[in-house]
């Protein structure tokens, strides 16, 4: 297996007949617990639709839970390729490197990025700094860890009026609450601490960019390709608008997704560019979905990057976007399927479906 970012080894290509889908399951919170604590873990309609997909290009697929029984499980499977969907457990930055990390101690290759970037995808922080020396537009931001830091707050605020409150390192929306956006220092320093009280890690502020959120999805390697992208809009226009996890949860009622004819052809190729090269920047791999928002002057910045996105193929943003395009979501999974099999020198099957 060639673990080298966007290489495809020049080897005879090896046959898959085993995949086993690893997964985290969502379940309640505890009544000790944020409810959104298992947010980002999928149901197992997801799970089974991820299973469903793969199995129809021939393969026999096994489900994996990453649990106390994961490893051995595992072994019993057997799998020659694992499809990977896991969060990872627990509450460390680096947790979605852990399925990778095991992955890649066993010798078993996986779609999606290696463990690395995983983690510096989680971290807001590191990511928007990688961005940042290349050249790649993201909001201002500053990070909040103890008390201490709580006395830059009237020199951010002399500077810029608004900002988004969010945790350094969570995803699906995890921690950005429809209130979330800050005006004073002291609406900011009680957001601060509701992060550090809910979720144990720092806080990250971050310019709320007043312009449309718009997402796009990427698939590949060394040559990636941007497959969909589309604008999220609330129901009810409003001053003030974060895709939000109330937004999400609700997002039937409260969002309208738009296609990419709904975004300008200016904006279309920014968007696309800037995308792609967030990408190759943090040496992703397979997929990937990027967020932005428009700044005041309509050029489009990352908001955040996400290389493990959702695939529910009925409420997850990679699938949305990749339909409002033309897509089906099998086409999806196929395309994902293939750029890993490519990368780890496996043979896809010939045939489409069973």
């Amino acid at each position: 297996m060639n673990e080298e970012y966007g290489q495809e080894p020049d080897v005879p290509l090896q046959p898959v007949a085993r995949v086993s889908v690893v997964y985290n399951l969502k379940k309640q919170a505890g009544s000790d617990e944020p409810d959104d604590k298992y947010e980002e873990y999928d149901p197992i309609a997801t799970v089974e639709s991820v299973a469903e997909a793969v199995a129809s290009f021939g393969f026999s697929v096994s489900l994996c839970e990453q649990d106390d029984a994961f490893a051995s499980r595992l072994a019993a499977q057997n799998p020659q390729f694992v499809a990977n969907i896991a969060e990872g457990r627990g509450e460390a930055r680096g947790r979605e490197a852990q399925v990778p990390c095991f992955l890649e101690s066993a010798g078993i290759p996986y779609w999606g990025s290696d463990a690395v970037s995983m983690a510096v995808a989680l971290d807001k922080l590191l990511t928007s700094r990688t961005l940042l020396c290349d050249e790649i537009p993201v909001p201002p931001c500053a990070c909040f860890k103890q008390e201490k830091d709580l006395a830059e707050l009237p020199a951010l605020f002399a500077e810029r009026s608004r900002f988004v409150v969010k945790p350094r390192y969570e995803g699906s929306s995890k921690g950005i609450f429809s209130d979330s956006v800050a005006h004073t220092p002291a609406e900011a320093q009680e957001k601060i601490r509701r992060i550090w009280g809910r979720y144990a890690q720092p806080a990250l502020l971050e310019e709320y960019l007043p312009g449309e959120e718009i997402t796009v999805g990427v698939v590949g390697n060394g040559s990636p390709s941007v497959v969909g992208m589309m604008r999220i809009v609330p129901v009810v226009q409003r001053e003030e608008f974060l895709y939000s996890l109330e937004e999400k949860r609700d997002y039937l009622n409260r969002i309208r997704y738009e296609g990419p004819e709904s975004i300008p052809a200016s904006i279309r190729d920014q968007l696309g560019r800037f995308a792609l090269k967030a990408f190759q920047s943090l040496e992703l791999r397979d997929m990937a979905r990027v967020d932005f928002r428009l700044d005041s002057d309509g050029t489009p910045r990352i908001i955040d990057i996400n290389p493990l996105p959702g695939l529910s193929p009925e409420y997850s943003d990679l699938p949305i976007l990749h339909r409002l395009s033309g897509g089906e979501y099998t086409d999806l999974v196929r395309s994902i399927l293939r750029s890993a099999f490519s990368r780890n020198g496996l043979a896809f099957p010939a045939r489409g479906s069973r």
